[in-house]
């Protein structure tokens, strides 16, 4: 019965937190993740290693200690590319896998910059015709004209 009221307590701590969450955009989500996983790492670990398990304490304050750098950085890479190394046309619009610039978009499809909407939907679709899996190209040239589609058709 001492059980009871502990469990229940942190049941409702999850769910509360999960709630919290879910209205979170995904970027702060991740942010508060780290920053909520890095400080209860640390007391965790500290916890641990004054109970007597330095073994496994002191791991698990280096990992949350590591947790709470990137988060003091707010979750950029070290010496990551923003994108911005060459006029306005270098900002990158699917930057959480490394996206494609509309720079490059243009050079996939064989565009202009003053290119309009059906000609840039030609353009793709003659360069699809060509790359298709169906048409002897790979999987990979595919999404690579389909991401550039994508990044003109969002830029305009």
């Amino acid at each position: 019965m001492s059980l009871i009221l502990p469990l229940l307590a942190a049941l409702a701590a999850m769910l509360a937190v999960g709630w919290a969450f879910s209205r979170m955009e995904r970027r702060n989500a991740a942010q508060s993740a780290r920053w909520a996983l890095g400080v209860g790492g640390v007391l965790l670990g500290v916890l641990l290693t004054v109970r007597g398990l330095a073994v496994l304490g002191a791991p698990m304050i280096a990992a949350a200690l590591g947790l709470l750098g990137v988060a003091l950085r707010g979750g950029r890479r070290r010496g990551g590319d923003d994108g911005a190394e060459g006029g306005g046309e270098r900002t990158r619009t699917q930057s959480s896998r490394g996206g494609m610039s509309v720079r490059e978009a243009r050079e996939v499809l064989g565009v202009g910059p003053d290119a309009g909407e059906d000609e840039i939907r030609a353009a793709y679709r003659t360069l699809m015709k060509q790359v298709h899996p169906d048409a002897g190209g790979t999987d990979a040239l595919a999404a690579r004209v389909r991401e550039a589609y994508d990044v003109l058709t969002k830029a305009k």
